[in-house]
């Protein structure tokens, strides 16, 4: 787990807000990041708090930072919403998607799964970001990537003085057709086969992909990486930040790879 968020729940307790990340090559950890800075607390993984039972506690303010997979939510976030609870009362929830072209339908799904759990998503924001899913579309040229990460800071402080301001709705300026959730989420649930990805002979058996894969899907097998479930999140953080270039998942992988800054300890 990258050591730029907390690992321990108990670390993230009497802040002035705590902040779920999900991220794969690091754009929304940098998001995530950057609205720490503006609103105080911790930042918390949402893959750690899925491998436990989802409770947290709060000061008030609770943020979820996450891309979109397929014009939804990523999975992990999903199994997250469908559990959460909170130990000290109810917070205000704001959600921050980002993307590489528009969002459909992830925000409603959000609050569709929350509302399940009693709560309301007072807040919706998006961030464009560097599109990463390599096996259908081209990394962006390094001029338009640095556009787009400079970028970051100022949309953080729009959303945190939005969040100050206590101008609660939704605020997603990216949002798109919605109908494209409904055409890429079947594609999705049948797509996330493990079975897809090819290791080539590069791989020296490190572990870094296991040690970072939300699903738990990888693990070191004979000093190589080996996927152990027949499914995962399909984020390609394996893919993106293995450092020798050993994962592949279709011919158009092997062209470029692509890892936000905040993680470049990381490849």
């Amino acid at each position: 787990m990258n050591m730029l968020w907390k690992n321990s729940l108990s670390d993230a307790r009497h802040e002035q807000s705590v902040i779920i990340c999900y991220t794969g090559t690091g754009n929304s950890l940098q998001v995530a990041l950057a609205l720490k800075e503006r609103l105080g607390g911790d930042v918390v993984s949402a893959a750690d708090l899925t491998r436990g039972d989802c409770r947290l506690e709060h000061d008030g303010i609770v943020g979820i930072v996450c891309p979109v997979h397929f014009y939804g939510l990523p999975v992990t976030i999903v199994d997250l919403l469908s559990r959460i609870s909170f130990i000290n009362g109810t917070p205000e929830i704001f959600l921050v998607l980002t993307c590489g072209t528009f969002t459909s339908r992830a925000d409603s799904e959000a609050e569709r799964l929350l509302g399940s759990r009693n709560l309301k998503l007072d807040y919706v924001f998006s961030v464009k970001m560097p599109e990463n899913y390599t096996p259908l579309f081209r990394v962006p040229p390094q001029d338009k990537i640095d556009e787009l990460l400079s970028g970051v800071d100022g949309k953080a402080e729009e959303i945190a003085s939005i969040i100050r301001k206590r101008s609660r709705g939704n605020h997603n300026s990216n949002k798109g057709p919605g109908f494209m959730t409904g055409i890429a989420r079947g594609y999705f649930i049948r797509g996330r086969k493990t079975s897809k990805f090819r290791l080539n002979s590069k791989c020296t058996g490190c572990g870094l992909c296991a040690r970072i894969c939300p699903a738990d899907a990888i693990e070191i097998k004979d000093g190589r990486a080996a996927w152990v479930k027949d499914r995962c999140d399909l984020c390609l953080a394996c893919l993106h930040r293995c450092p020798f270039w050993a994962i592949e998942r279709g011919r158009l992988t092997r062209r470029k790879r692509y890892v936000n800054p905040v993680l470049d300890e990381s490849r």
